[in-house]
């Protein structure tokens, strides 16, 4: 199975179907167990999350939150970066699949390029030129003339406007004079201005990967993670404690330092010091593209009512993952029986309101919106629009990878696996950690990350538990390390749109990803060693390797009588 996930010999959720039909056959699991595992708490909270995140996408809300992000950080190379940064990360962080967010992003981007890219003040005073020798040739535009201007002011020839009926005066038939300090500049400039457009398009992938650190839902690797944490801790008869909520504690400050970082470190690479240290005002070309989209954000018009109300689920679904269980006090979860509600059952009631809501302000009753145009208004989502834009297989591909990680752990192949790796206990805890993450982030950049990730949760179970560390302190920053999918294309959607775009080459993603997974694989390692060890007490071992649902499988019983 892994086999052909990594070589892609058939489509993954086709692939992702194969435990279905072979655990059964082979005697490991009957069908009914294995089956269960496709639709589990974390499958429904991808599904309705996703739904949200669709519902956003289908008002339009989105785009007039990167718009607005943009205007305010302003057009100059630095700020602007840090505009699509910035707008890329936090739409990321609600959205699991990084393609949909890169896909909205990247025709802004060429807007915003093909303005950077064009000369105005030239068109402009070519406009005024037109329009005054229009006398000389009886109100016809002179071509000619306008020719010579044109090629005048790029450096090429300098040469008397000559009247339209001298045709003997050809271009070809002119004087060539050679600047080589301007085209030395010229060619510099467009050197500067290719690395500038380089470092932009690379922004936006990057930060669809680190806005998915800062929230369960950011990734479907985190929920991966989630869901063996979960069935391990299960076994014995805990909880694991990893919440919607809690996830932010590790996840949302390491997303942002590595977001900062990321900004300084694409600056130095793509605009170099000199021009990120300046201080110097906006040229034409960066007044040209803020004004194209201070108008491009004034033709969207006013908030319309769907996006208000859209906005408004969306922060009550935000509010209700954070509140229901925090932690550190009681959480609306507390008035219900405990174990029952999870943060699934928030993004259900948000997203099954989503299907009833009107998405235009009703009329009596909302029976009529009009004289013209009688009957229902329609809902703020609709199943076509789900349907169509799903990532069913992604689904499908979780369900697997939890049948797999479920048929390691009742069989014992998982601990097996984890007391041969048993060597790595001589190491200091922090080392250990640091290993796994960068063997995660090198594996993540040749493989689908949701691949790697659904490979190495249970093997890592395996292993916390024969080395007695707790399970978080090892899974959880190699599940986010399965998500630095910088060098390569292949690895996430977002990453392979980017490449797609064309105006990076795969020695651009290699020479900026690598410097980025180092940082990024450094903050998480980091941060799980310094506020993840203490918010979650990770120097201890939450309960006995010995455990009665353990001890009962007799593959676990030989290897620790080995």
């Amino acid at each position: 199975m892994a086999i052909y996930w990594f070589t892609d010999a058939l489509p993954m959720a086709v692939t992702s179907l194969l435990p279905v039909a072979l655990l059964p056959l082979l005697g490991v699991q009957p069908s009914k167990e294995v089956c269960q595992n496709y639709i589990k708490d974390v499958s429904m909270l991808q599904l309705t999350g996703f739904t949200v995140a669709l519902a956003i996408e289908k008002c339009g809300l989105h785009t007039r939150i990167a718009l607005k992000t943009l205007l305010i950080f302003g057009t100059k190379p630095r700020w602007l970066m840090l505009g699509f940064l910035l707008t890329t990360w936090f739409l990321a962080m609600w959205m699991s699949m990084s393609g949909p967010t890169v896909a909205m992003m990247l025709p802004i981007l060429e807007a915003v390029l093909k303005k950077l890219d064009s000369k105005p003040d030239l068109e402009e005073e070519d406009d005024d030129i037109a329009t005054n020798t229009k006398s000389v040739t009886g109100g016809k535009d002179n071509e000619a003339f306008e020719l010579r201007v044109k090629e005048e002011m790029n450096g090429k020839v300098k040469q008397e406007a000559q009247p339209h009926g001298n045709s003997h005066h050809t271009l070809d038939t002119l004087p060539k004079v050679e600047h080589q300090d301007d085209d030395d500049a010229a060619k510099a400039k467009l050197h500067d201005q290719k690395e500038m457009e380089k470092g932009l398009t690379l922004c936006i992938a990057y930060a669809a990967n680190i806005g998915g650190l800062s929230t369960l839902t950011g990734h479907a690797a985190n929920l991966i993670f989630k869901a063996n944490l979960d069935d391990l801790y299960e076994q014995h008869g805990q909880e694991a404690g990893v919440t919607f909520a809690t996830w932010l504690i590790v996840g949302f400050p390491c997303s942002v330092i590595c977001l900062v970082l990321a900004w300084i470190w694409m600056q130095f690479l793509f605009l170099g010091w000199r021009q990120t240290l300046s201080l110097q005002k906006d040229n034409t070309n960066d007044k040209a593209a803020k004004k194209m989209l201070r108008k491009e954000y004034e033709n969207l018009g006013p908030m319309s009512f769907a996006q208000k109300a859209v906005l408004g689920h969306f922060v009550v679904l935000v509010i209700l993952w954070l509140t229901r269980d925090p932690r550190f006090i009681d959480g609306w979860a507390w008035f219900f029986k405990k174990g029952f509600v999870s943060d699934a059952t928030s993004a259900s009631l948000v997203a099954l309101s989503l299907f009833i809501f009107p998405s235009e302000r009703p009329r009596l009753l909302c029976c009529k919106r009009n004289r013209e145009n009688p009957g229902p208004v329609p809902a703020l989502m609709d199943w076509d629009t789900v349907h169509r834009k799903m990532s069913w297989f992604v689904l499908i591909f979780m369900g697997a990878g939890l049948a797999m990680a479920d048929a390691c752990q009742k069989t014992g192949l998982s601990y097996w696996i984890g007391y041969q790796m048993g060597g790595l206990s001589s190491l200091p805890p922090w080392l250990m950690v640091f290993i796994i993450s960068v063997g995660s982030t090198l594996i993540t950049d040749v493989i689908s990350n949701t691949a790697t990730c659904t490979m190495l949760m249970p093997i890592l179970a395996g292993l916390a538990v024969s080395l007695k560390v707790n399970p978080i302190y090892i899974m959880w920053p190699a599940a986010m390390c399965t998500n630095l999918a910088f060098m390569l294309p292949v690895a996430t959607c977002g990453t392979a749109m980017v490449f797609a775009f064309g105006r990076v080459t795969v020695m651009d993603m290699v020479r900026a990803g690598a410097g980025l997974n180092v940082i990024c694989v450094l903050v998480i390692t980091f941060g799980m060693n310094t506020w993840g060890k203490a918010a979650f007490n990770l120097g201890e071992f939450p309960f006995d390797m010995l455990n009665a649902t353990i001890a009962n499988t007799s593959t676990v019983t030989m290897v620790t009588t080995y």
